[in-house]
């Protein structure tokens, strides 16, 4: 009898530390605050402790607000027609329309664009630690949650593009009908592989490329959602799964696989992606 007590003793001696341990890692027990930086730009996020095997995160990544540049090129659906070539017929098309339907002598070649990215979104991630006691490898799933639009261009000067509207309205303007027949004129815009825009009735061009607002997010890192002490760590590997983007103009939904390569190489790749990958490094501090 005394034996078996003094066993019981030892186990529950040696048994304590470990209870205490996990103890202090239920859920709640710990807050943390973290900022992040890498491919979904800057973060900021609380996390807490739910067991000593999950973690969890929930914050904003947030997009600086800049805007790029980028140039495209206005053309006719005449083949190898340029805008320049349209100019020597606005005197003909003029002398058939009246004083507030004029096209002016001179329409532009290219439409410059602002070009800004939109990836601010929130995110709840739930890491998961299959070795809590000997290793912070974590692997992670969740959700980010946005608008959907992840890239937007417009023209960069508003109203720019009237020249243009004023041409494509006489195209389809009756009193023009025998100029526009005589020399085969048609309609100026881009030509984005298999479709062809035009600006709206204001001379703007407004696109955007859009992808599910809501993505699933897998991946895997090192570091704990909350760190044992008080500053620590966090690397994270992963994607966000965007579903198919579609690229938006004038309201006009395309299909990306036929927009081609026009958009220019960066915006052609964006159109394209599915699979986003992240890319991140965060620096959280226990707040208790």
């Amino acid at each position: 009898m005394k034996k078996l007590l003094v066993i019981f003793s030892f186990l529950g001696m040696s048994l304590t530390p470990a209870s205490a341990q996990e103890d202090d890692q239920l859920i709640f027990n710990h807050l943390g605050i973290g900022i992040s930086v890498g491919t979904t730009a800057l973060g900021i996020s609380a996390s807490t402790v739910l067991t000593p095997y999950f973690g969890i995160r929930a914050g904003i990544n947030i997009w600086p607000i800049i805007k790029l540049r980028s140039n495209m090129h206005l053309g006719s659906r005449i083949q190898n027609w340029e805008t320049g070539d349209l100019v020597k017929y606005v005197e003909e098309l003029n002398a058939v329309l009246s004083e507030d339907q004029q096209v002016p002598m001179e329409m532009p070649e290219l439409v410059s664009l602002h070009v800004k990215p939109k990836l601010t979104a929130g995110h709840i991630l739930v890491d998961y630690y299959p070795f809590p006691r000997r290793s912070n490898f974590h692997l992670t799933t969740g959700f980010h949650l946005g608008t959907g639009t992840v890239v937007n261009l417009h023209n960069r000067h508003d109203g720019s593009l009237m020249a243009v509207t004023a041409w494509n309205n006489a195209m389809k303007n009756p009193d023009a009908q025998d100029v526009v027949q005589e020399y085969g004129l048609e309609p100026v815009g881009l030509v984005l592989g298999d479709y062809f825009i035009v600006p709206d009735e204001d001379g703007n061009i407004d696109a955007k490329i859009k992808v599910s607002g809501f993505r699933p997010y897998l991946g895997l890192g090192f570091g704990r959602a909350v760190p044992r002490k008080r500053i620590g760590c966090q690397f994270d590997l992963g994607v966000q799964f965007w579903g198919s983007p579609k690229v938006v103009v004038n309201g006009e939904t395309l299909q990306a696989d036929r927009v081609g390569d026009q958009l220019d190489d960066a915006l052609s790749i964006v159109s394209r992606i599915k699979v986003f990958p992240v890319v991140s490094f965060r620096l959280v501090g226990r707040i208790f």
